[in-house]
């Protein structure tokens, strides 16, 4: 029997939901402990298999085959042996996953386990799978993670990357790190047995955010939370979901000296120019940028080989923030920089979705009206308003 508590790197800050659950292989007749129950096997041996489910984050429903076995954490003992597709579910998420089921034997009663954190999409998300497998490779142990090339440390001792191997690993109980920079590490405990094969298979959650974010400089409650991951920084939209939720089941520390766990940002704005609010939603209408009124800190969703500092983009959404809109009554003006065409098209509403209604060539300026993000609505002439990128202008 191996017990086994999820923990992060260091084992400084224990997960949320960091659970004691059962892994691998249960002898026939012993007394587990799982989820503050005991639970006692007895009789006669079956030909069945089993399965522990618990949620490292949130509440899970798991199904065998499209059929419900209940709300996790839970354990069942009858489980076919062979294919069997897991799924979990939560509200708007869900793991699919088909794993080779084995049947229990006159010496071991052998387990699936899976313990997930179905997060908020499938870059941001993680978790543990583990099964067994009779096979003639000779090996004990198997591991793979996601990403690839995982460095492997087994009881404290670096020994590879994954996909990692070994058939030389002496049977008993070991602590495996699955360590990758950008993602959070995770510790599992495994039992390795003599005549089986232990398949570790480990999905990292990409840091979305530090835990000690440093200010932008030149801002004072703006917060650079900035990332070199390629996997975070393409699709921001996820990544601005990601952060409220990281801070909600991991914590972040700002101007506190203790890690918080709501609330961390009014407002987030990406290295494109767009904004979101506290929840990770997309800020587009003067109604949304209205509701931010009183918004303070906000997070920068920036990439660092962009360098220093925030984009032109992020710094005009910024001045947003707060307002609705920026009316500037010709107080301010925009200079059409060079563009492919040597003109730029003045379109009716802000967005590509918009209809030309006019052209303006490259070096002429005009006084700016109002802003949105990546939007500048200009004074074509009297008669005349519309909308052109802020893309290929300078603002003075």
């Amino acid at each position: 029997m191996s017990v086994t508590t999820i923990s992060n790197d260091g084992g400084n800050n224990k997960l949320t939901t960091a659970l004691t659950y059962i892994l691998g292989v249960v002898g026939i007749g012993l007394i587990v402990y799982f989820g503050g129950e005991f639970i006692k096997k007895v009789g006669g041996i079956n030909k069945n298999a089993g399965l522990t489910v618990a949620p490292l984050n949130g509440q899970q429903e798991v199904f065998v085959n499209d059929a419900s076995l209940g709300i996790a954490p839970m354990e069942a003992t009858n489980i076919k042996p062979g294919p069997n597709k897991i799924t979990l579910k939560s509200p708007g998420r869900q793991y699919d996953t088909t794993i080779n089921f084995l049947a229990n034997d006159s010496k071991y009663f052998h387990t699936v386990g899976i313990f997930r954190d179905l997060g908020t999409s499938d870059t941001f998300s993680s978790g543990q799978d583990f099964w067994f497998e009779n096979d003639d490779s000779g090996a004990l142990l198997r591991i793979i993670s996601d990403p690839a090339g995982a460095v492997i440390s087994i009881d404290d001792v670096e020994i590879g990357t994954t996909p990692f191997v070994s058939s030389s690993i002496s049977e008993g109980g070991y602590d495996i790190k699955v360590a990758y920079d950008g993602y959070e590490t995770q510790v599992p405990r495994v039992n390795v047995k003599n005549g089986y094969t232990l398949n570790v298979n480990v999905k990292l959650f990409p840091t979305p955010a530090p835990l000690k974010p440093k200010k932008v400089e030149g801002y004072n409650t703006l917060f650079n939370l900035s990332s070199p991951n390629a996997a975070v920084t393409a699709d921001t939209l996820s990544w601005a979901k990601a952060v409220p939720y990281w801070v909600s089941t991991r914590g972040i520390t700002t101007e506190s000296t203790k890690p918080i766990k709501a609330d961390a940002f009014d407002y987030l704005v990406d290295y494109k120019g767009n904004v979101f609010d506290k929840l990770g939603n997309p800020v587009t209408t003067k109604e949304d940028f209205a509701n931010l009124k009183s918004a303070k800190k906000g997070g920068y969703l920036g990439r660092t080989i962009d360098g220093e500092g925030i984009t032109q983009q992020a710094s005009e959404a910024i001045a947003l923030v707060g307002s609705g809109e920026v009316v500037v009554g010709g107080t301010k003006s925009a200079k059409i920089n060079s563009t492919p065409t040597g003109w730029l098209r003045v379109r009716n509403i802000p967005g590509l979705n918009g209809s030309e209604i006019a052209r303006v060539n490259v070096g002429d300026t005009y006084s700016i009206l109002e802003q949105q993000t990546g939007w500048l609505k200009i004074k074509v002439s009297q008669t005349l308003e519309g909308w052109i990128s802020s893309d290929y202008v300078t603002i003075f």
